[in-house]
């Protein structure tokens, strides 16, 4: 049959290697690590991939084809921050004035903040002398503020900026100042438009005014600066103010005591990305600690000396990490992107590599056919290493073959 055959030229073709791999391991040790190395280094030309649409859009179908058409049309124009904040006890009204004026603190801490541009690293760029703020980096756009005054215009009125704060022309002394809290707030607009800045807003059933909400939502949109850069799309000069000002305000909750904040910034994405592979990577030393231990108690003896195999669970490990890094490298040389998906890969490689172990060390055992180990010389040791790889061979590659 077709498939016996097949089966016989991949046994025969393990036969060889074993053998070789046998009868010269320091040579096949050399080669192996040669061969690592050389793919390794295509690890050099590692790219990530952050770009929803090339992420989690099916790619060379219609929908990418209709995505591509759309953005053609309508470009992403602004990056989306916004803040929630809500009054400290859970179900309590955000509306009252103490809260309304910490919510205002907050605003201009987010106004008024300067960052520096950065480095590819995320470093501040010391050498620029260029600063930014809110007013320089937003989205413009008009009717931001309730009352402008267009004799001594204030810019963040004319930046796109959505929020119950603009019946205050986003300044603290007016609000302080103001002695009818709701009745500014319900002249914002209809109820519908009061719905879309506040969280559970409640309305008199009689008279139709709004009464109280647990949440106030403010957001702001800056301008897209943005540019694909290896996969990546990079907006330093946004990410930058977004992580100087933005981020460093909404997080130092503790200055503003009548309010819990929660938020959202357009880098947020990338920031727990990376924070994702930087976790990983402590879950993957684990793992392989975990499987080394578990190699060694389990594939001969648990106690160093005589019939343990605690090197070769080491070694079995360190081919493994060689085979991921190479992959990679392998991977990274034909062009491919890594994603967030690809997080799991060492995972799943260390197990297929610890599975190919064990079958690798049972077929070794199982060609020794009863012949005590003490009375074996190294030419029979050479040739139950062949068999042992021609038979573990054929199975290995069958798997890893239908694994792909």
């Amino acid at each position: 049959a077709v498939g016996d055959k097949v089966e016989e030229n991949i046994s025969n073709f393990f036969l060889k290697l074993g053998h070789f791999c046998s009868f010269r391991p320091k040579t096949t040790i050399g080669i192996a690590l040669v061969i690592s190395i050389i793919c390794a280094g295509g690890m050099a030309k590692l790219n990530t991939e952050n770009r929803p649409e090339k992420l989690w859009v099916p790619q060379n179908t219609q929908a990418e084809v209709e995505q591509d058409n759309y953005l053609s049309f309508f470009p992403p124009s602004s990056r989306f921050e916004q803040v929630i904040a809500t009054a400290k006890e859970t179900g309590r009204d955000v509306l009252t004035k103490d809260s309304l004026i910490d919510a205002m603190k907050m605003h201009e801490s987010i106004e008024t903040g300067i960052s520096k541009p950065t480095l590819d690293d995320g470093s501040e760029d010391t050498s620029s002398d260029e600063t930014y703020t809110l007013t320089d980096l937003c989205t413009p756009s008009g009717g931001s503020c309730a009352t402008p005054d267009y004799t001594n215009p204030d810019p963040i009125c004319f930046c796109l900026v959505v929020s119950v704060l603009k019946m205050w022309n986003y300044d603290l002394a007016t609000l302080e100042a103001d002695t009818n809290i709701m009745g500014t707030l319900n002249n914002y607009g209809s109820r519908e438009d009061l719905e879309g800045v506040l969280g559970a807003a409640q309305f008199d059933p009689n008279s139709g005014e709004l009464a109280s909400a647990e949440a106030i939502s403010i957001s702001y949109f800056l301008e897209d600066r943005s540019s694909v850069k290896g996969g990546n799309t990079v907006d330093p000069v946004n990410e930058a103010w977004e992580e100087q000002v933005f981020l460093k305000t909404v997080k130092d909750g503790d200055q503003f005591p009548y309010l819990d904040l929660s938020f959202l910034s357009t880098r947020s994405f990338g920031d727990e990305f990376g924070g994702e592979i930087t976790g990983d990577l402590v879950f993957v030393n684990i793992s392989y600690l975990v499987a080394f231990i578990f190699l060694g108690a389990t594939l001969g003896s648990k106690f160093c000396g005589r019939g343990s195999r605690w090197a070769m669970s080491l070694s079995a490990l360190v081919l493994i990490i060689l085979a991921t890094v190479a992959g990679f490298g392998v991977a990274s040389l034909c062009g491919l992107l890594y994603g967030p998906v690809h997080s799991v890969l060492p995972f799943v490689l260390l197990g297929i590599g610890v599975d190919d172990a064990f079958v690798i060390a049972n077929a070794f055992d199982r060609e020794r056919e009863g012949v005590p180990r003490e009375s074996e010389d190294d030419e029979k040791l050479v040739k139950r290493g062949s068999r042992a790889l021609a038979r573990a061979g054929a199975s290995i590659t069958v798997t890893s073959l239908t694994d792909l």
